[in-house]
């Protein structure tokens, strides 16, 4: 993971271009209670199996107690 891009594993092929959202289980936690998770949203770069990239376009942090909808499909 960096500020632009994030390398992760998948069991799916996912196509460079496609639009993927990532939410990731933060390690600390706000006001040391409330657990995070980083939701990071942005277009596959690479891929090969098992693993692709993508670049970050837009990201937050969100309360663990939200609930998070998957992303799919390869819309523009």
């Amino acid at each position: 993971m960096s500020s632009t891009g994030i390398l992760f594993t998948t069991d799916r092929e996912l196509t460079p271009g496609r639009r993927v959202e990532l939410a990731i289980s933060w390690p600390a936690q706000l006001d040391g209670s409330c657990p995070l998770k980083l939701v990071a949203s942005g277009r596959v770069v690479r891929a090969e199996p098992g693993r692709a990239a993508m670049e970050i376009y837009q990201y937050e942090f969100r309360t663990a107690s939200r609930t998070f909808a998957a992303s799919g499909g390869d819309r523009p």
